[in-house]
């Protein structure tokens, strides 16, 4: 998993080691006449401050073991309260929209306090948050030219670009550069699979994943990692295979266990899949994390077309979430009964409680408002495409081209380009809308738009993004709802050659 990792105390404490060495170094380098610092300098007056500090930037960037580096951020604010840059890294880390609000705050609050590398990482830290999108890439570009050898930097950025972003092309170029530094750099290895596998390149990623695992034969993430990059490729075996591998080396990886019961979701076993998410929200304290894997196992009974039970739980999830204070998965909650609801004006109505959600939490980043607003506006386009209501998939691009004119974001981008496509699709103009919803070609809703518009413009591209569509393998609620169409459609349309390639209207390989 590219956002989680565990490790054994000898060879976490090993590692810390390592690393706080590097700082000490980094430290002297600068103390030395015309020496420039390796890393970004930390300021702080507490020792242990500085090594909670450390310890989690470790495990979350190098380790990637989430809900320890958070804890270790929470250490270091607590064991020095002024400490700018750790502050900053908590608020960019936690899933606690009220604490990264307050956190983001203390760290503009202790500014004047930080270095001046400090002052542009805790720039980029909370412009990719906070909406100053473009402050935040300006500030990366000059850490990147001040400490071109600080790994970590280029790490951090290349994730945001591929997970955050899905600039997928910038992300590998990042990380191609600093793997031709450092080949072993393990994070890198970890993090261009993902690249790869995201953005369409997935046969690309089983050579880097084989590098990650040589490089930490004995640690639970590398194996959980190659399980889902697997699953993404249809290999659900092989999967299972990684996972359970994950597990015989700490039997506590909780997101192998997710790995488990999310890849017999998508192999169509509902009932074994329900009851392996149970185990895996079990094994996590973390709040947004428990709900979020509640959502999944909620899924399983849209993915068996049993859609009251579905419903029944994703309402009681959203009430939880609003009761708790997390109103992404608030809204998520009301956008996956919107999607799944054959009636049109229930399913406006559950998108209206979805932005409802958005609009009335004000303990919420910028960036995870307008992401989520983008997200539930598209949602409302392509249900009122596909209920041939134009004006209402108009009044949903409305607001979402307003935002497009000044978000950098890469995901509010395309979803204007989907909405719009939704709109054009409604007006006949099924070459316009090609065009538009050919930019937002991860998307499973608007692949379907893409197939359908191509059909109609009877474009030879229709097979191929059918194909495309039918080859997703994730947990997104968008592709629980439009792939098995798309897998139905390919299968009959071309029976003898599904049968041949051993395609059954299940999960392609």
């Amino acid at each position: 998993m590219r956002i989680h990792y565990s490790l054994q105390a000898t060879v976490l404490a090993a590692l810390v080691a390592i690393s706080a060495g590097a700082a000490a170094t980094a430290r002297a380098q600068k103390l030395a006449v015309g020496a420039k610092p390796a890393t970004v300098p930390v300021t702080t007056k507490s020792a242990a401050a500085r090594a909670a500090y450390e310890k989690g930037m470790v495990q979350r960037e190098e380790l990637l073991y989430i809900d320890e580096g958070v804890r270790c951020f929470r250490k270091a604010v607590k064991d020095d309260p002024h400490f700018a840059l750790a502050h900053a890294a908590l608020a960019y880390f936690t899933t606690d929209p009220a604490e990264e609000t307050r956190e983001r705050a203390a760290s503009i609050r202790d500014l004047a306090i930080a270095s001046s590398g400090e002052k542009l990482l805790i720039r980029w830290f909370n412009g990719t948050k906070n909406g100053e999108i473009v402050p935040a890439i300006a500030a990366m570009n000059d850490l990147l030219a001040k400490y071109p050898n600080d790994k970590r930097l280029a790490n951090l950025d290349a994730e945001w670009l591929c997970s955050g972003q899905q600039n997928f092309d910038r992300g590998e170029a990042v990380l191609n550069h600093m793997l031709q530094t450092d080949p072993n750099y393990f994070p890198a290895l970890n993090n261009i699979a993902y690249c790869y596998a995201l953005g369409g390149k997935v046969s690309l990623a089983p050579a880097f994943m084989d590098r990650y695992v040589a490089a930490l034969p004995n640690q639970p993430n590398p194996q959980d990692s190659y399980g889902e990059i697997l699953r993404m490729a249809g290999d659900f075996q092989g999967a299972l295979d990684h996972y359970r591998g994950a597990l015989k080396i700490d039997p506590t990886f909780t997101t192998s266990q997710l790995g488990i019961a999310s890849t017999y979701a998508l192999m169509g076993d509902q009932e074994r899949a329900r009851a392996e998410y149970p185990k895996a929200i079990e094994m996590t304290d973390d709040r947004a994390t428990k709900l979020n894997y509640r959502m999944l196992w909620a899924m399983t009974y849209y993915r068996e077309n049993n859609p009251d039970p579905a419903r029944k739980a994703y309402a009681e999830l959203a009430t939880e979430a609003r009761r708790e204070g997390f109103p992404v998965q608030e809204a998520e909650c009301h956008r996956a009964m919107a999607l799944f609801d054959s009636d049109v004006k229930s399913a406006l109505a559950e998108l209206d409680a979805a932005q409802a959600a958005i609009v009335e939490q004000h303990v919420l980043s910028a960036a995870d408002h307008d992401t989520e607003l983008a997200t539930i506006l598209q949602t409302r386009a392509f249900i009122a495409a596909r209920a041939g209501m134009g004006d209402v998939a108009q009044k949903a691009l409305e607001p979402l081209a307003e935002m497009a004119e000044t978000s950098r974001n890469n995901l509010v981008q395309e979803s204007h380009h989907s909405a719009n496509g939704a709109v054009l699709m409604t007006q006949g103009d099924y070459a316009d809308a090609i065009s538009e919803l050919r930019e937002d070609p991860r998307n499973p809703l608007s692949l379907a738009l893409l197939a359908e518009a191509q059909s109609k413009a009877a474009d030879a591209g229709a097979q191929e993004t059918l194909e495309t569509l039918a080859a997703i393998n994730d947990e997104r609620m968008e592709t629980a709802f439009a792939v098995p169409p798309a897998r139905a459609a390919l299968k009959a349309a071309q029976p003898t050659a599904v049968q041949a390639t051993g395609h059954r209207g299940g999960p392609l390989r």
